[in-house]
């Protein structure tokens, strides 16, 4: 009634009409761009936050990542000491186990020993010493070592590599490796053989531990103090003392070295003598030391830039886009402002085109948002597996290298004809193995510096869709690389059994590929087959992945890669290939490594990738490659 009422008295009052219409309007349209300014900051302000929360798990991957690097680098460094100790250990009990040295005669073991030194070379004397601490070493010095660490110790039936002292008789500072003489009766050892060392070697690899400017490593013994440090000042023995860590004025050095003592393992960002760094600490397994890397700050957190920069890039999208929302919306209020006084049909067109152009601003920025988020959470992603497939590497190179060189001082020694105990080392290690191997390791690690080099270097490296040119490439090769690149995971630990490699590879003809980007195939579908058998050594004790090429009638070169691991679920096997897809822990995978396979073979190389898989009893993946590649 009251709106039939409003419509006579307007239709009578044409000028009041006007009136009342324009304010009518003016109402409505500052309603509206109320509205629409309050979609416009709420949408720019979740954006905003999930922009912010992105970069922090991104930038939280990638430093994870680049502090692994560094505590991998202190264990490098911790491992070369722990076998430099380990041969010198076993290089004392098998002497202290021979039918001469269990004598307990000295005139008769005397020189057999000092046969051994000349021998080693490594070793400044060796010592016999009897229940009751007295000690006669290759010097014809007696003593009394029953206050000695080494003495104690060894009678308590332990191989020992003591703490650092200054040697009584050598004047010099040296690690006594000691072990236990077995008696022939009795539980009781009959006595102590000791071989004294110097203490060159943890100082050379501890000088030689570092990462960047301005980094240094230093160890410690059990009490806190230095044994090898860039400032000797510092070091200290049971003659020279030395002030422990653990009394330092820095409370913050003092609860590193409490953890350091205590045998901890981990990385922390710390502020020592004013300055902010990274402080990576491990032990070591043969004695009771610890080594540290110290690295400044910007060392680690420098390839974060990036990572800054992307994310100023970012914030600057989000501010442009919310003042070009705001004066899009005054422009609207304008052209509203317009089409009122022309006519209701062009205000109408007007408030559609605009809404047009919100929509369309819209859709592109949350696009870019997308892709730019994917882009460096593949960055994170990719750069974690080369850098520990280096490391791990690197570990194995050392051991090789070190062994081979200890068995070639052997033989200029012992010329022309090998001693027993050089013809046993010889059989032991397996030269021609060792000489084949090496320069694999080496290539492996040269094929994952270069994947880290094209990672960080280019942020479209997440597609890669021009970085290389296609060439011709042996697939079987590509395969063997990938699995000597993984092969520290492949062997046996104490904690699980190996895991096989059943090989069955086909005659194949040379094929043009981007070569690289299948490389990186066949290691997401290797890793992912590694973990799942990984997994189920939960139920079963035996490993294996299966690999199989062949060419087929239709032209195309088949990779089947299988393994009997946990399997999947059919939900899971329908969404391998989604993008950010993960049934991983948090922190162990980000859910684009099959994403990334299944792009670079399909669209990369018109080929096919196809899984098949059974809950409980394994996977199989299978990779069609043509021969012709379609550019």
């Amino acid at each position: 009634m009251m709106l039939k009422l409003r419509k006579v008295w307007l239709k009578i009052n044409p000028r009041w009409s006007a009136k009342i219409n324009k304010k009518y309007y003016s109402f409505k349209l500052r309603s509206r761009n109320f509205i629409l300014l309050s979609i416009v900051i709420i949408l720019s302000i979740s954006i905003s936050a999930t922009a912010i929360t992105s970069y922090k798990i991104v930038k939280g991957l990638l430093l994870d990542s680049l502090k692994e690097q560094a505590l991998l680098k202190t264990r490098q460094g911790q491992d070369d000491i722990d076998n430099w100790l380990a041969i010198r250990k076993t290089e004392i009990k098998t002497l202290a186990n021979s039918a001469v040295v269990r004598s307990l005669d000295w005139p008769v073991i005397e020189p057999y020993l000092q046969s051994e030194l000349k021998r080693l070379q490594t070793f400044l004397l060796m010592a016999l010493s009897i229940p009751d601490g007295t000690l006669i070493n290759t010097y014809q010095d007696r003593l009394n070592v029953k206050d000695r660490e080494f003495f104690q110790r060894s009678m308590a039936g332990e191989t020992v590599a003591a703490d650092p002292i200054i040697g009584r008789t050598t004047k010099q500072l040296q690690i006594q490796i000691s072990t236990p003489i077995p008696a022939e009766t009795g539980i009781k050892p009959a006595g102590v053989l000791m071989g004294g060392i110097t203490i060159n070697r943890v100082v050379e690899v501890i000088n030689n531990l570092h990462q960047g400017k301005g980094s240094y490593a230093f160890a410690l013994n059990s009490q806190g103090v230095p044994i090898a440090h860039p400032n000797t000042e510092l070091i200290g023995t049971p003659e020279k003392a030395a002030k422990s860590f653990l009394n330092s004025r820095n409370p913050k050095l003092v609860e590193i070295t409490q953890k350091m003592v205590a045998k901890r393992t981990n990385i922390e960002l710390v502020q020592l003598d004013g300055k902010w760094s990274y402080v990576a600490y491990t032990p070591l397994r043969e004695a009771n030391w610890s080594v540290a890397l110290i690295v400044p700050k910007e060392n680690i957190e420098s390839p974060l830039q990036a990572l800054n920069l992307l994310a100023t890039v970012l914030g600057g999208l989000l501010l442009v886009g919310l003042i070009s929302a705001w004066r899009q919306v005054q422009l609207y209020e304008q052209i509203r402002d317009r089409a009122f006084v022309s006519s209701q049909q062009a205000q109408q067109l007007s408030k559609t085109l605009k809404e047009l152009q919100n929509t369309q601003a819209q859709l592109i920025h949350t696009e870019k948002m997308s892709s730019l988020g994917q882009l460096v959470a593949g960055v994170a992603h990719e750069i974690n597996n080369p850098a520990n497939f280096i490391h791990a590497n690197l570990n194995h190179a050392s051991v090789y290298s070190q062994d081979i060189l200890d068995l070639l001082k052997l033989y200029q020694q012992t010329y022309p004809n090998p001693t027993p105990e050089i013809s046993d080392r010889a059989q032991e290690l397996d030269i021609e193995f060792l000489a084949e191997d090496l320069p694999k390791l080496m290539a492996s690690m040269q094929v994952g510096t270069k994947r880290i080099r094209q990672i960080v270097l280019s942020l479209r490296n997440f597609s890669r869709l021009d970085e290389a040119d296609m060439k011709f490439v042996d697939i079987n090769e590509g395969l063997d690389n990938t699995l000597m690149i993984l092969n520290h995971r492949l062997t046996a630990t104490p904690n699980q059994p190996e895991i096989q490699i059943l090989k069955k590879y086909g005659d194949l003809p040379l094929v043009e590929c981007y070569a690289g980007q299948l490389n990186q195939v066949f290691m997401n579908v290797l890793v992912n087959a590694i973990d799942a058998v990984e997994e189920s050594f939960l139920v079963k004790n035996e490993g294996q992945i299966r690999i199989q090429t062949e060419l087929t009638d239709e032209k195309q070169v088949l990779i089947q890669i299988s393994d009997n691991g946990i399997g999947m679920s059919e939900e899971v096997k329908q969404r391998v290939f989604d993008y950010m897809f993960t049934t991983k822990p948090v922190g162990k995978g980000i859910g684009l490594g099959m994403a990334i396979a299944y792009q670079i073979v399909v669209d990369k190389h018109r080929g096919t990738i196809e899984v098949d898989s059974t809950l409980g009893y394994g996977t199989e993946f299978t990779i069609g490659i043509p021969l012709i590649s379609s550019k």
